[in-house]
Protein backbone atom coordinates (compact mmCIF):
# COMPACT_ATOMS: atom_id res chain seq x y z
CA UNK A 1 0.00 0.00 0.00
CA UNK A 2 1.73 3.33 -1.29
CA UNK A 3 1.50 6.57 1.28
CA UNK A 4 -1.10 8.06 -0.66
CA UNK A 5 -3.70 5.13 -0.20
CA UNK A 6 -2.54 4.68 3.53
CA UNK A 7 -3.05 9.08 4.16
CA UNK A 8 -6.64 8.47 1.89
CA UNK A 9 -7.43 5.36 4.44
CA UNK A 10 -6.64 7.57 7.26
CA UNK A 11 -8.96 10.56 6.54
CA UNK A 12 -11.49 7.74 5.09
CA UNK A 13 -11.31 6.54 9.33
CA UNK A 14 -11.45 10.21 10.41
CA UNK A 15 -14.43 11.00 8.03
CA UNK A 16 -15.91 7.70 9.32
CA UNK A 17 -15.56 8.61 13.07
CA UNK A 18 -16.91 12.07 12.71
CA UNK A 19 -20.36 10.73 10.81
CA UNK A 20 -20.65 8.87 14.17
CA UNK A 21 -20.09 11.93 16.60
CA UNK A 22 -22.96 13.53 14.32
CA UNK A 23 -24.90 10.22 14.83
CA UNK A 24 -24.64 10.36 18.83
CA UNK A 25 -25.04 14.15 19.17
CA UNK A 26 -28.53 13.22 17.06
CA UNK A 27 -29.30 10.23 19.06
CA UNK A 28 -28.64 12.61 22.41
CA UNK A 29 -30.81 15.34 20.83
CA UNK A 30 -33.20 13.36 19.04
CA UNK A 31 -33.94 11.08 22.15
CA UNK A 32 -33.61 7.97 19.60
CA UNK A 33 -33.22 4.40 21.15
CA UNK A 34 -30.29 2.86 22.73
CA UNK A 35 -29.66 1.03 20.05
CA UNK A 36 -29.07 3.52 18.28
CA UNK A 37 -26.68 5.29 20.33
CA UNK A 38 -24.78 2.39 20.65
CA UNK A 39 -24.42 1.97 17.26
CA UNK A 40 -23.09 5.52 16.46
CA UNK A 41 -21.06 5.08 19.49
CA UNK A 42 -19.18 2.14 18.00
CA UNK A 43 -18.80 4.30 14.43
CA UNK A 44 -17.31 7.17 16.37
CA UNK A 45 -14.79 4.92 18.75
CA UNK A 46 -13.83 2.06 16.22
CA UNK A 47 -12.18 4.25 13.83
CA UNK A 48 -10.81 6.44 16.72
CA UNK A 49 -8.73 3.32 17.59
CA UNK A 50 -7.44 2.55 13.82
CA UNK A 51 -6.25 6.31 13.89
CA UNK A 52 -4.85 5.80 17.33
CA UNK A 53 -2.15 3.44 15.87
CA UNK A 54 -1.49 5.53 12.40
CA UNK A 55 -1.16 8.96 14.04
CA UNK A 56 2.07 9.52 12.74
CA UNK A 57 2.47 8.67 9.38
CA UNK A 58 3.47 12.38 8.24
CA UNK A 59 3.63 15.68 9.01
CA UNK A 60 -0.02 16.52 7.31
CA UNK A 61 -1.53 13.77 9.38
CA UNK A 62 0.23 14.47 12.76
CA UNK A 63 -0.86 18.47 12.14
CA UNK A 64 -4.32 16.85 11.94
CA UNK A 65 -3.86 14.39 15.21
CA UNK A 66 -2.44 17.58 16.92
CA UNK A 67 -5.58 19.68 16.48
CA UNK A 68 -7.80 17.32 17.30
CA UNK A 69 -6.44 16.01 20.37
CA UNK A 70 -5.47 20.31 21.68
CA UNK A 71 -8.83 20.72 20.96
CA UNK A 72 -10.14 17.39 23.06
CA UNK A 73 -7.74 18.37 25.85
CA UNK A 74 -9.35 22.14 25.90
CA UNK A 75 -13.04 20.43 26.11
CA UNK A 76 -11.52 17.99 29.01
CA UNK A 77 -10.34 20.80 30.83
CA UNK A 78 -13.38 22.66 30.77
CA UNK A 79 -15.31 19.80 31.36
CA UNK A 80 -13.67 18.79 34.43
CA UNK A 81 -12.84 22.29 36.07
CA UNK A 82 -15.50 24.87 34.60
CA UNK A 83 -18.78 22.99 34.13
CA UNK A 84 -19.22 21.84 37.27
CA UNK A 85 -17.62 25.13 39.24
CA UNK A 86 -20.78 27.19 36.83
CA UNK A 87 -23.26 24.24 37.41
CA UNK A 88 -22.57 25.04 41.52
CA UNK A 89 -22.92 29.02 41.00
CA UNK A 90 -26.14 28.24 38.88
CA UNK A 91 -27.46 26.10 41.50
CA UNK A 92 -26.39 27.88 44.73
CA UNK A 93 -27.65 30.90 42.63
CA UNK A 94 -31.34 29.60 41.68
CA UNK A 95 -31.77 27.94 45.19
CA UNK A 96 -32.02 24.54 43.35
CA UNK A 97 -29.07 22.20 45.04
CA UNK A 98 -30.85 18.83 43.85
CA UNK A 99 -27.58 17.16 42.66
CA UNK A 100 -24.88 16.97 39.87
CA UNK A 101 -27.43 17.48 36.40
CA UNK A 102 -24.53 17.16 33.88
CA UNK A 103 -23.45 13.70 34.39
CA UNK A 104 -19.41 13.08 34.74
CA UNK A 105 -19.22 10.65 31.34
CA UNK A 106 -20.43 13.57 29.19
CA UNK A 107 -16.26 14.62 29.37
CA UNK A 108 -15.44 12.06 27.67
CA UNK A 109 -18.02 11.70 24.88
CA UNK A 110 -17.51 15.74 24.11
CA UNK A 111 -13.65 15.24 24.49
CA UNK A 112 -14.00 11.96 21.48
CA UNK A 113 -16.71 14.46 19.58
CA UNK A 114 -14.06 17.76 20.43
CA UNK A 115 -11.31 15.67 18.67
CA UNK A 116 -13.46 15.18 15.56
CA UNK A 117 -14.32 18.34 15.21
CA UNK A 118 -11.07 20.15 15.77
CA UNK A 119 -9.55 17.62 13.60
CA UNK A 120 -11.93 18.20 10.42
CA UNK A 121 -11.59 21.70 11.15
CA UNK A 122 -8.26 21.94 10.59
CA UNK A 123 -8.42 19.83 7.88
CA UNK A 124 -11.20 21.84 5.95
CA UNK A 125 -8.70 25.01 6.85
CA UNK A 126 -5.62 23.50 4.45
CA UNK A 127 -8.21 22.59 1.47
CA UNK A 128 -8.12 26.50 0.82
Amino acid sequence: MTLAERTRLYLIMAHCGALGAAGVLLTFGLALPDFIKGVSMGVMIAPLAALLMRRLRDEYLEELWRSGTSLAFVVVVLAFLVIPFAEGVYDGYTGNGSGQDIPAEAAGLAAIIAFYAGFHIRWLRDLR
